[in-house]
């Protein structure tokens, strides 16, 4: 085989694969669907103590609580919850099966970094302090991970493979080249 001919045919095929993508504008790929864009996964702490767990899910301004008893995971209904989220105060309302809310501030809904956390519980005779820190990632302003790939990222390997085609194209155009004192 000879090297125009290889040139000529890896060109064909790289021609072959990127150029249908290439020309199909959005919708018109044949590619697998595209996967659903992650969702940012929302700011949660987890606090135990030998009788309970309690999960915090915050979704904008409204704090989601879930409590249960730690040995047998059974959900706790009768509570009163008081939470401390850095220096402001919240009280959890019963809002389902094991399941309170808590309204939070502007600058609670809103904070991100090291927040220390203290909730105090009362179920029945018992009370309990549950204490921990709730790490809150910050977003880029945008609902995106502020460590997510960078859009150019995804642009990478189509400029790798328009590079492998140029050298490609470049060495085959250079073979073809007349050699230095050959006759014309």
């Amino acid at each position: 085989m000879n090297f125009q001919f290889l040139a000529g045919t890896a060109l064909a095929l790289a021609a072959a694969i990127f150029l249908p993508a290439a020309l199909a504008d959005e919708g018109h790929s044949h590619d697998a669907a595209p996967a659903a864009p992650a969702a940012a996964a929302l700011p949660r702490f987890a606090l135990e103590s030998e009788a309970f767990e309690l999960v915090g899910v915050r979704q904008g301004h409204e704090l989601t609580l879930y409590l249960d008893r730690h040995g047998d995971n059974q959900p706790v209904n009768d509570a009163r919850i008081a939470l401390r989220i850095g220096e402001k105060d919240f009280v959890a309302k019963p809002h389902g099966e094991g399941t309170y809310e808590a309204e939070l501030d502007e600058a609670t809904a809103e904070a991100t970094g090291e927040l220390p956390l203290l909730a105090r519980l009362s179920v029945g005779d018992t009370r309990d302090e549950l204490h921990g820190e709730w790490h809150i990632e910050a977003a880029d302003g945008h609902g995106h991970d502020a460590d997510a790939t960078p859009a150019w990222r995804h642009l990478l390997p189509w400029g790798a493979a328009a590079l492998v085609i140029l050298l490609a194209a470049a060495a085959w155009l250079l073979r073809r080249r007349p050699a230095h004192g050959a006759a014309a």
